[in-house]
């Protein structure tokens, strides 16, 4: 029971940080490599506004989730959008840099030891033969809210159908003059918005430190990968599927390859079914 509640508590956050992804890899078709990043700062952000400056938790939050969402459009408008007729390669090659860069910057500025965000609820529920922190039960009543969100925008309002016009027809989209780099650029501030979420959900309930972006937008593309790209649910439950992969592997085979466990999933779902699990052809 407590790996369960483990693996769920872990996995809302791949969840928050898959169905961003989703969403840029969907609309933009950029390898976004650097998804992490956002995750990154807004964990980090937090401790140094409540530490320097006496911020509130909630407003410290707040702030670092905008920050994320500054950085998606920031890497929108400066960095993709001027790189939108190279090939996908170079755009990998640039995301990567991008995480060297972003991460060298955060090493400078917080160093590389680990931190958590204080003032986070600490009351424990027992239910059955398991301990749950309050705190979990909220980051996964927020991711699966966030999500819900994130699929009703899409699916019913205006902007949400332009993007998953694009996502099936990008070059039909542009010949109906649809203005593809403002909602490129809409795409990438709520992708990195999500990630931004996942990342002061994250600093609260767990340590993190400021070299975190890389491991967390790599378990993103494996949700992604092993979900099917395009599918917003899929997300969802392919990071609460890794979580639980990872909490039970790490149980009752060894936690020194707890990160191996999700790549061993990966390939397996890969050779079953190479579409990933919940591939649909929409962002629904």
């Amino acid at each position: 029971m407590q790996d369960l509640v483990n693996g769920l508590a872990q996995g809302a956050i791949y969840s928050l940080a898959g169905v961003g992804l989703v969403l840029i890899f969907s609309v933009v078709r950029v390898p976004n490599f650097a998804h992490g990043e956002p995750v990154m700062v807004a964990a980090m952000l937090p401790v140094t506004l409540m530490a320097a400056f006496n911020m509130p938790l909630a407003l410290a939050l707040v702030v670092g989730v905008a920050v994320a969402i500054a950085m998606g459009y920031f890497l929108s408008a400066a960095v993709f959008s001027r790189l939108g007729g190279y090939p996908e390669v170079s755009l990998l090659i640039v995301s990567l840099a991008l995480v060297v860069i972003i991460s060298s910057a955060g090493v400078m500025v917080w160093g590389d030891s680990p931190r958590q965000t204080p003032g986070s609820p600490s009351e424990v529920l027992t239910i059955g033969s398991a301990r749950v922190p309050v705190m979990w039960i909220i980051i996964f009543v927020v991711a699966l809210v966030a999500t819900v969100a994130l699929d009703v925008f899409i699916r019913f309002t205006d902007p949400g159908r332009v993007m998953r016009a694009m996502a099936l027809n990008p070059f039909a989209a542009k010949l109906m003059g649809i203005p593809v780099s403002r909602y490129h650029a809409l795409a990438f501030m709520i992708g990195s918005g999500l990630a931004g979420v996942a990342g002061a959900l994250f600093s609260l309930a767990f340590a993190v430190q400021s070299t975190m972006g890389a491991a967390i937008a790599l378990k993103a593309f494996i949700v992604i990968i092993f979900a099917g790209v395009g599918s917003i649910w899929g997300a969802f439950i392919g990071g609460l599927m890794l979580g639980l992969v990872e909490s039970f592997g790490a149980s009752y085979l060894s936690s020194g390859y707890r990160d191996t466990f999700g790549f061993i999933f990966l390939l397996a779902v890969l050779l079953i079914k190479p579409s990933g699990l919940f591939t649909r052809g929409n962002h629904g």
